[in-house]
């Protein structure tokens, strides 16, 4: 088993905002490769604002 880690920064100036047309196309191309999602997480920064999102993926060898 391997395992990969993606991270996705969110934009906007208040209050990040998560870009899911990116996430989205990314996750399919890995998909297409053989990647599958195992597990997400955001880090915060001020007042709870989501800073980044990280994406925990796996393929079998």
């Amino acid at each position: 088993m391997r395992y990969r880690a993606e991270q996705f920064f969110t934009g906007g100036f208040f209050f990040g905002k998560v870009n899911t047309q990116e996430i989205e196309g990314r996750l399919n191309e890995l998909a297409e490769m053989g990647w599958r999602v195992v597990s997400t997480s955001t880090m915060h920064r001020f007042f709870g604002e989501s800073h980044y999102m990280t994406v925990i993926l796996s393929k079998e060898e």
